[in-house]
């Protein structure tokens, strides 16, 4: 007997990919994801996000931010993490977090399907993360024009804090926001 659809008044973006409860595991990323990361982060920005204007720009991009190098630093640097969701060989998202003194970066919040759960698991996780790390606030950029992305932030707490560009140039919006330290501080009061 299959369960009833949680949500049935969702609007469908994408063809249905049955997925089992290993799909729902968030792990951190080792060199065996690689692969298949890179192949999602490319997928995904080819059909959504277009990180430069022209095909010369975007080959640029991909030499830069998919590569097995590029993956490989991220999983190798202390002061950064690749979380994925998903199987190994079939993931269906991945966030990169970069930490510093006082804030929480976060890249490559991706999803091969969106308004499937996926981002908010993501993103949720990375938010308990800035809290273990003590950051003071979260910084995500993201392209103009994604109202989508947009409104997916502010419901998360995310205010858009200004303007930057990525290393290729291209305009971006800066979105960021403070960490909940609310449940950190009351937990010391409750065991006194």
């Amino acid at each position: 007997m299959a369960l009833p659809d949680p949500n049935p008044a969702a609007p469908s973006s994408g063809p249905v990919v049955p997925r089992g409860v290993d799909s729902l595991m968030i792990v951190r990323a080792t060199p065996g994801h690689v692969p298949y990361l890179r192949r999602l982060k490319e997928n995904v920005m080819t059909d959504r996000y277009r990180p430069a204007a022209d095909e010369a720009g975007f080959a640029k991009w991909r030499e830069l931010y998919c590569t097995d190098d590029y993956f490989a630093d991220i999983i190798a640097d202390p002061d950064a993490m690749l979380l994925c969701i998903g199987t190994l060989r079939e993931p269906v998202g991945m966030v990169v977090l970069r930490r510093s003194d006082d804030h929480l970066e976060i890249d490559d919040l991706l999803v091969l399907t969106p308004r499937q759960g996926d981002g908010t698991r993501l993103l949720v996780s990375a938010l308990r993360y800035a809290e273990v790390w003590r950051s003071r606030d979260v910084h995500i950029d993201v392209y103009p024009g994604n109202a989508g992305v947009e409104d997916f932030l502010r419901t998360h707490g995310f205010q858009q804090g200004g303007e930057t560009a990525n290393d290729l140039g291209r305009p971006m919006l800066r979105f960021e926001r403070a960490v909940d330290r609310a449940a950190e501080l009351a937990a010391p009061a409750a065991h006194a």
